[in-house]
């Protein structure tokens, strides 16, 4: 199992730990350094970055939004989204970035985040190795699960302290993938060699069919819907492009309390514009012997993770 989701150099040197003089001899690890440790552990095995965020130190996390976010005003300042962008996805603004709490922030951003996570039944301490006044890298060995193999692994947790217990701090592996993304690097390849990850991709893309995209009936959908919250009519956007099904689920005061927060909420106008250009460019899976579309719009910096479309009578709506 594991997480979708800055120096990276206390991680490295944690790596290092048997020939860096600049550490304190390694010591036993503590009864709280041990549930932090598995307390983070459990949360990446989750798969929930909230859950994660809730691990992590929160002057840890506070420290990598504050960050961040002092970057993301200095590019938009000057004009330049881009890393805003390669962090959010294409359709955030950084006036909701600045509003997210801590936890939210980060859960925001792991959907740009790699992180192999597994689970354990219990977590026993090794080693604990003090880097610099509150920094601790523990090595642990987790036993998993019965039923989920017998291999104990052996992992290190980075912990600060907590009032009288730890929690853990951000891992390097992860303030390392934050600077490639911020510098714009391409991540490291892994276990896969670059060429045979592009020989297996080119064979891949040989041998598949092309997916099918968007229709031009489709498109015209796209295109007229957006046109019509960009020039305030929320009305017709939700009688003329929402789907007949919506509607017909739809109570007459829940349609209007759309149409009403529609046409005072600019910031809905443009999240739904945004998603509607990202859909016109993207591709769908069809289901439904070719009248449902589904968009995957995860990490494209909208509220939600799809996009439907559906065809009814011949003509296509939006679905949800």
């Amino acid at each position: 199992m594991g997480i979708q989701w800055m120096v990276g150099a206390r991680w490295l040197a944690a790596l290092a730990l048997s020939c860096a003089p600049v550490f304190a001899a390694a010591a036993g690890v503590s009864g709280a350094q041990e549930r932090a440790a598995q307390e983070f552990l459990a949360a990446v095995a989750s798969g929930s970055p909230q859950a994660v965020a809730q691990a992590l130190h929160p002057d840890d996390l506070h420290r990598m939004r504050t960050a961040i976010a002092t970057r993301l005003r200095a590019d938009a300042a000057v004009g330049d989204h881009t890393v805003r962008v390669r962090l959010f996805g294409e359709a955030s603004n950084l006036a909701d970035i600045e509003r997210l709490t801590d936890v939210n922030f980060f859960a925001a951003l792991a959907t740009r985040l790699r992180y192999p996570g597994r689970l354990y039944s219990r977590v026993r301490g090794l080693e604990a190795v003090r880097d610099g006044d509150q920094l601790v890298h523990v090595v642990v060995r987790g036993e998993q699960p019965d039923g989920r193999g017998k291999t104990r692994v052996v992992t290190l947790v980075s912990l600060l302290p907590y009032g009288k217990e730890w929690k853990a701090a951000i891992p390097g592996e992860i303030e390392a993938q934050i600077e490639d993304l911020l510098d714009g690097r391409e991540p490291q390849a892994g276990l896969v060699p670059a060429r045979a990850r592009s020989a297996m991709t080119a064979g891949s893309a040989a041998t598949a069919a092309p997916p099918a995209g968007n229709t031009p009936q489709m498109r015209k959908l796209l295109v007229d819907a957006a046109g019509a919250l960009i020039d305030g009519r929320c009305g017709a956007y939700y009688s003329d492009f929402m789907s007949p099904d919506f509607r017909r689920t739809t109570s007459e005061k829940a349609l209007q309390t759309l149409v009403k927060s529609c046409e005072r909420n600019d910031s809905q106008r443009e999240t739904l514009v945004s998603a509607l250009r990202i859909v016109q460019e993207s591709t769908p899976v069809f289901d439904r012997g070719g009248n449902r579309a589904t968009y995957d719009t995860a990490a494209r910096g909208l509220p939600f993770d799809r996009f439907v479309l559906e065809r009814i009578g011949g003509r296509w709506y939006i679905a949800e």
